[in-house]
């Protein structure tokens, strides 16, 4: 048993910590995300696209060499020839494929924040379940150091006769639960903290640790149709929506241009009987008689519907997701300022009292084990209730495409 132990004690001398404010994590988050990396990856696609689209060449040129053995008798001569020959797109579809690469570029640039703005609010998310968890954790591990001072105290007064047995067993009882609890915390905070590194791309011997929470914000709007309003002009999300419907758009164009006659330029040359050069152009047409885009028009149109059934679909849910921010800011922020002026205020006096009056006696032991009970289950239920009411703030920022700390100044200016 002594070697595991030992190897635990290395790996954790072994560890540094590494201290962070919120934005420090959220900004951190940012840079390491491989969401993010694969979201500015995708965006080389619809670049490779429009490259190929600049010209208005629908295919490649084509070249051709030719060697002819003639026989007129009594010698042989050889013909050769060449030919280059191009399709030209004279009809414009080439400047539509390109406008639709365009805004396909635009619409990828547009989820790649998006996919920041998401890395950011995972980040906050897991910066506060750490600072929740590390508050839980010291709270309960206090806890737990005065009840099992507690439970010595008790076996003390009982073997003098001071109390019963009964007084006694609950003193132990109360340290078993409490020493339980704070394990229990522990165990969640060092949890938060490994997922929290995992968001950060920490290594493994690193343990990030918070510092203070940020203050909520004290915000006001009108309604919530100015957050809608907002969110609608902000939202990367529904920008990419609207460029992915617009870039479709401008693909149908394109496939139904297409099925316009397109030019045939070719320029040819050569040399018959060994002295006759010849030199000379060539001008076709070349007539979409049997393939006349149908497929091409199908896909795009195909794409078209698809944009704007996603665009639809994002627009109700960034809908949803504001009003449902919304709705739970204002009740959380209002809870959590009701719990800390009068529950938590009068949870931790009463933490102060119950050991004062037991150190000058004052107090019974049941009284103490009740009262305490009592405060460090509230002061536990407002961590929740902070939690709650820092979720709400950061779901709300994100929901509108702001940070945090901007979320006051963002609505003042939209009102």
């Amino acid at each position: 048993m002594m070697f595991p132990l030992l190897g635990v004690v290395t790996l954790l001398q072994m560890q540094d910590t590494l201290a962070l404010t919120l934005d420090q994590a959220a900004a951190r988050a940012g840079a390491v995300s491989p969401r993010i990396l694969a979201a500015e990856g995708a965006i080389r696609a619809p670049r490779g696209l429009r490259e190929e689209s600049r010209w208005p060449f629908p295919s490649n040129p084509t070249l051709s060499l030719g060697r002819t053995a003639r026989r007129s008798p009594p010698a042989t001569t050889q013909d050769r020839a060449w030919e280059v020959s191009q399709e030209v797109d004279v009809a414009g579809a080439w400047v539509y494929r390109t406008r639709a690469a365009t805004s396909l570029i635009q619409a990828f640039e547009a989820r790649a924040d998006d996919a920041r703005r998401l890395v950011a609010l995972e980040a906050r998310l897991a910066y506060l379940d750490v600072a929740i968890a590390e508050r839980r954790a010291a709270l309960t591990d206090s806890a737990a150091a005065f009840a099992e001072h507690l439970s010595e105290q008790a076996s003390r007064q009982l073997a003098a006769g001071e109390i019963n047995r009964l007084e006694r067993n609950a003193a132990a009882l109360e340290a078993a639960r409490a020493r339980s609890a704070a394990d229990r915390f522990g165990a969640e905070a060092t949890a938060a903290r490994a997922e929290l590194a995992r968001v950060l791309g920490l290594p493994r011997d690193t343990v990030p640790r918070t510092t203070e929470l940020p203050a909520m914000p004290s915000l006001v709007w009108p309604g919530d149709s100015v957050l809608l309003q907002l969110a609608r002009s902000r939202r990367p999300d529904l920008r990419a929506g609207e460029l992915l419907r617009r870039s479709a758009d401008r693909s149908v164009t394109a496939a139904a241009v297409a099925r316009a006659p397109s030019l045939v330029a070719a320029a040819f040359g050569g040399r018959e009987s060994g002295t006759d050069r010849l030199r000379g152009v060539q001008l076709g047409v070349s007539i979409p008689l049997f393939r006349r885009q149908q497929a091409a028009l199908g896909e795009a149109e195909a794409a078209r519907v698809a944009a704007d059934a996603d665009l639809t679909a994002t627009d109700r849910a960034v809908m949803a997701e504001v009003l449902a921010a919304s709705a739970r800011f204002r009740r959380a922020v209002i809870s959590e300022r009701r719990f800390a002026s009068e529950v938590l205020r009068a949870a931790t006096e009463n933490v102060t009292l119950t050991e004062r009056a037991l150190t000058e006696g004052e107090a019974s032991l049941t009284d103490v084990l009740v009262l305490r009970g009592t405060a460090v289950a509230a002061q536990l239920e407002y961590l929740e209730v902070l939690r709650e009411a820092a979720t709400a703030w950061f779901d709300l920022a994100a929901a509108l495409a702001s940070e945090p700390a901007a979320l006051a100044q963002l609505l003042n200016r939209g009102r």
